[in-house]
């Protein structure tokens, strides 16, 4: 795992689900209850399976683990209105030291960028339902990218948004996709993971591995206050 580093990035670049906001214990609530609905055993690691895939790539995990005669599109269907429902009902959170990271950027004059696989009408509509979408200088969606992650085309965008190299900007990330799309863009990238712990094949990419936005706040501050001292 590598050590964090202390240097006042040129930008922030965020990924949403997972790392943002609290989103997937709701995905996985969604998935439990329909795969039930459906007469079909919930199995948790199943889910897990798709976090950080594209949507593509999530179906074929559900219907490898499922087989050919799962109602996939009835399903989806039911899960994404159960999805709505919850988000109607005030369930979504920002993940702990999303706002103080956020808030520790915009007072230093760092533009934010968020990189998700989301289509943007949804990506907007978390935003707004957890107070953070005016945080944030640019907003690279599902609906703007030729290729998902692992691809680093995410990445190379925000920061092209953001007027930023992507070698100084940082990286925010929860999955293994994730963290593979924005090192191969170039960028620092820290780690915080969600409902998928690391595995040892992925702990010696070139990531930091921290446990909170919290923790990626703190070292934050200490660039600020290094680059404060360095200009006295």
């Amino acid at each position: 795992m590598k050590q964090p580093i202390y240097v006042l990035p040129q930008a922030i670049v965020f990924d949403m689900d997972g790392t943002l906001i609290d989103s997937e214990r709701l995905q996985l609530q969604c998935f439990m209850e329909m795969t039930e609905k459906y007469g079909y055993e919930a199995r948790d690691e199943i889910y897990l399976q798709c976090i950080g895939a594209t949507g593509a790539v999530a179906r074929n995990i559900l219907v490898d683990a499922y087989g050919p005669q799962f109602p996939l599109q009835e399903v989806l269907t039911d899960w994404r209105e159960r999805y709505e429902e919850l988000l109607a009902s005030g369930a979504l959170q920002l993940k702990e030291g999303a706002r103080l990271m956020l808030e520790t950027a915009t007072s230093q004059g760092i533009p934010c960028a968020l990189a998700t696989q989301t289509r943007r009408v949804l990506t907007e509509k978390k935003l707004q339902l957890t107070g953070v979408l005016d945080y944030f200088d640019a907003l690279v969606t599902g609906d703007d990218v030729q290729r998902g992650k692992p691809d680093p085309e995410h990445y190379i965008v925000a920061a092209a948004k953001l007027g930023a190299e992507p070698e100084a900007c940082w990286a925010l990330e929860d999955s293994e996709n994730g963290v593979r799309s924005a090192l191969s863009a170039g960028c620092v990238v820290y780690q915080i993971p969600d409902l998928v712990p690391v595995s040892a094949t992925y702990t010696n990419l070139g990531q930091t591995i921290l446990n909170s936005l919290v923790e990626v706040a703190e070292i934050l501050e200490i660039a600020i206050a290094a680059t404060i001292v360095s200009r006295e």
